[in-house]
């Protein structure tokens, strides 16, 4: 049954206040960017989804269990720009993940013994242009993860969705920070600019600008190029989502291999396009372990299904017997 506005005002009014609060919130989120000069049509969709999850229903509220943790990753992400400066450790290490992929996965050419990426850079072809330029564009290494969250959920696996989702939070926040404590430059930085700091140099999309000449649309360039923080090699947050996302979805026969297929690929996509070496896949790796042994350790294992036995105030409170008798159709659904 739909619902009417008043209906639904009557029905947000008795949700959580955590709910209420994103009003307020959007409104200061929206005049603080207007204020920095940096607000953009971007910001105006995050905060639509945000306030229209809060506001809509519900049943958009329960969703938001899942949908606001991937909003706060994004708005966190857009937000770096602003400080990346003020907090990032004063040295830049350009030469360390360099050496070490030299020296532990070097590949000989000739008299001389390349990196991967260097080796890559020679050895280019239309076919892995394209193939690598689909799989390394972000509606896919991140829509991958939201799409699969989004699912898990809608099926009835909310443990699992909800472990994923904040594993996937966690590991971006985790990664974040390593940029700033051990800032790196990826393999286009040492191609283009030797071992010489340049803080000056501007985000590149590498490798990548191949398949944006290619399809002839500035796809690569619109987001790589615009990378908040040039010296994030380390470690590599690309592979990080398709792994976690092969491992929350390894149940999911049709998807199982398709997964793993696919977060190979974006490894080697990554070596391919000059934006990370290996070093970096290892790091990503790595911080991903971290986060979903943290959250094992903390909430046990994620195997069992169904909702989770929350301890927080119930989404919408169910209504006292006054609020019955202004009719079923806006009786508030409590989470079971």
């Amino acid at each position: 049954m739909m619902l009417s506005l008043g209906e639904r005002i009557r029905a947000f009014r008795r949700a959580h206040w955590l709910f209420k609060a994103t009003l307020p919130f959007s409104a200061a989120y929206l005049s603080a960017l207007k204020i920095l000069g940096g607000l953009g049509g971007e910001h105006f969709i995050l905060v639509a989804l945000l306030v229209g999850f809060a506001v809509w229903s519900d049943g958009s509220r329960r969703w938001a269990k899942v949908v606001f943790p991937i909003l706060l990753y994004a708005g966190v992400y857009d937000s770096m720009r602003w400080y990346a400066d003020y907090i990032r450790s004063p040295v830049i290490h350009i030469r360390e993940p360099y050496d070490f992929d030299l020296r532990f996965f070097g590949i000989a050419a000739g008299s001389r013994v390349l990196t991967p990426p260097e080796w890559f850079q020679l050895h280019t072809h239309p076919v892995l242009d394209l193939i690598t330029g689909v799989a390394y564009f972000v509606a896919f290494f991140v829509g991958e993860s939201i799409v699969l969250a989004l699912y898990l959920f809608g099926q009835g696996d909310q443990r699992r969705a909800l472990r994923f989702v904040w594993v996937f939070v966690v590991t971006n926040f985790l990664g974040f920070s390593l940029y700033y404590i051990y800032p790196a430059a990826p393999p286009w930085y040492v191609a283009d600019h030797g071992f010489a700091l340049d803080m000056t140099v501007r985000a590149s999309p590498a490798g990548a600008l191949r398949f944006d000449q290619m399809v002839g649309l500035p796809l690569m360039a619109g987001f790589y190029g615009k990378s908040a923080d040039v010296f994030g090699a380390v470690p590599s947050l690309h592979v990080a989502y398709p792994f976690l996302a092969a491992i929350y979805g390894w149940h999911l026969r049709r998807f199982r291999w398709i997964g793993v297929g696919y977060f190979l690929l974006v490894c080697f996509a990554a070596i391919y396009l000059n934006h990370h070496y290996l070093v970096d896949i290892l790091a990503g790796l790595a911080v991903s372990m971290v986060a979903m042994a943290a959250f094992r350790l903390a909430a046990g294992a994620v195997e069992a299904k169904g909702p989770l036995p929350s301890p927080e105030p119930a989404l919408a409170p169910i209504p006292s017997r006054q609020a019955d008798a202004q009719g079923p159709a806006i009786r508030s659904i409590a989470p079971q």
